[in-house]
């Protein structure tokens, strides 16, 4: 099973507390340690925070945000809390949706400012930190503005930063109007549209239409992303999910690569959910495929686990994976419906197995 961040943090604290009641000695350096992962936790949570508050300024709809080993969504029934499941999401990343019926002038300005949000608030933080700092005399407070410092300077800077952007890129590209803003603003309406309350065959047809075209041009899934997921759901909740992947598989021909997982990663597994479904598993070509779906996407990633063990007959482990696939879209609307549907009924076949071996 995949250790993942709440378990990592929760073995830290208990080693922390281990060694600071064992080796007394040692307290000072166990202390001073503990300071710094709370003002650095706090740090990330308030910079993701202001990123949320920004967006909602400007009307825009709470979708998520992860910080450290939490993850705050908003589903079908609220807020909740919950576990976050990714370690590469552990620096903290917030999702707002766009609000409905805004112009492409609109929402590059409601990007703008949800984007710049997270770093004026580490340096608005950063600033009173120092200042209660000055006047109090207390460290902890000192620990936290330096914290916010450096959280400023990692998302205001255009570093390199994986696949992801940091604040300061997105923001030159959205105020210089470059393809790359534009591109971010389309992948803003897709993304609302996908969260949205509506099931995917109730999406905007007009936008289905331009995802198709935008696919027709490009020749890797990596430059379409979201309109290869888009068209994939429309057509997966009106075709079925056998031939809706086999069309995206054969269109951009994808196959198994760790560095590319992060984009490749859900087709391949969707592409095992199919087979799975319809009963045609093929456990070489399950290998395979496993070997190029990210651990980023938990959903994806949990429900893999489950047809790899159902695949070695071990109906217990498939279960409890399958359960942690439910997990991520139990509250989702829009493509979580089907997402749910998909898990319930791999479930469904998992116990139907395991009661014919037993």
């Amino acid at each position: 099973m995949q250790r993942r961040p709440l378990f990592g943090f929760a073995i830290l604290v208990l080693f922390l507390v281990g060694v600071y009641f064992l080796l007394p000695n040692l307290q000072p350096i166990v202390s001073l340690f503990s300071i710094f992962g709370v003002a650095g936790l706090l740090a990330i949570t308030l910079h993701e925070a202001g990123h949320v508050i920004g967006g909602k300024v400007m009307g825009m709809q709470f979708g998520y945000f992860v910080a450290g080993p939490f993850h705050i969504e908003k589903g079908r029934k609220g807020i909740r809390i919950r576990e976050n499941r990714n370690w590469g999401l552990i620096g903290g990343v917030a999702l707002m949706h766009p609000a409905e019926g805004r112009s492409e002038d609109r929402l590059r300005k409601d990007l703008a400012v949800m984007t710049m949000s997270g770093p004026l608030t580490s340096l608005a933080l950063g600033l009173l930190m120092l200042a209660v700092w000055y006047t109090s005399g207390i460290e902890f407070f000192a620990i936290c503005s330096m914290f916010h410092g450096v959280i400023l300077f990692a998302t205001i800077l255009p570093l390199p930063n994986g696949q992801f952007q940091t604040d300061g890129t997105a923001f030159f590209h959205l105020i210089k109007r470059t393809n790359e803003a534009k591109s971010k603003i389309q992948s803003a309406l897709l993304t609302g549209e996908m969260y949205g309350a509506k099931r995917p065959l109730q999406w905007s047809s007009s936008m289905y239409k331009a995802c198709q075209e935008k696919m027709d041009r490009a020749t890797d899934v990596k430059e379409v992303f979201i309109e290869a997921m888009f068209v994939f759901y429309v057509e997966a909740d009106r075709d079925g999910i056998m031939p809706a992947i086999d069309r995206q598989i054969n269109h951009f021909r994808i196959k198994p690569d760790k560095k590319s997982a992060i984009y490749y990663g859900p087709f391949l597994e969707w592409r095992m959910l199919a087979d799975a479904l319809c009963g045609t598993l093929d456990n070489q070509k399950l290998s395979e495929y496993a070997a190029g779906v990210s651990s980023l996407s938990d959903g994806t990633y949990s429900r893999m686990q489950a047809m790899v063990a159902w695949s070695r007959q071990d109906g217990d482990k498939a279960l409890m994976y399958s359960k942690e696939a439910f997990a991520p879209y139990e509250k989702l609307n829009g493509f979580g419906v089907l997402e749910r549907e998909w898990t319930r009924m791999l479930a469904a076949r998992i116990r139907t197995s395991a009661k014919t071996i037993a």
